[in-house]
C-alpha cells in the first residue's frame, strides 16, 4: 500500500443554472474522486459547508487508511472552474 494521502482534491464548478432543464438559478457542485463524493450549494458559504459535511459523513466510522488511503483529518484542496470570464461578464 502507498504512503496514506494527507490532502483531499476536491473540484468545485459553477452552473448558471439556466441550461434546458437546469434549475433556474446559478449553483456550484463540488466534487472528490478520492472518496467518492458529490455536493452542490446555491453559494460557496453553503457549498463548504455541505462539503464539510459530506466528508465527515464519508469518514465517520472509517478506517479512512484501509477505505480511502487518506490520513483521518486530511487538508483539502479545492481546484475552481469557471465558465469563460469574457462570457460571463
Amino acid at each position: 500500500m502507498n504512503q496514506p494521502n494527507d490532502t483531499l482534491h476536491v473540484t468545485v464548478e459553477y452552473y448558471d443554472g439556466q441550461e434546458e432543464g437546469d434549475v433556474g438559478y446559478p449553483y456550484y457542485v463540488a466534487s472528490c474522486n478520492q472518496i467518492g463524493a458529490v455536493t452542490d450549494g446555491r453559494t460557496l458559504d453553503e457549498l463548504l459547508k455541505n462539503l464539510r459535511e459530506v466528508i465527515e459523513l464519508a469518514f465517520e466510522d472509517e478506517d479512512t487508511i484501509a477505505v480511502y488511503n487518506v490520513v483521518p483529518n486530511p487538508r483539502i484542496s479545492i481546484t475552481m472552474e469557471l465558465p469563460d470570464y469574457a462570457q460571463i461578464a
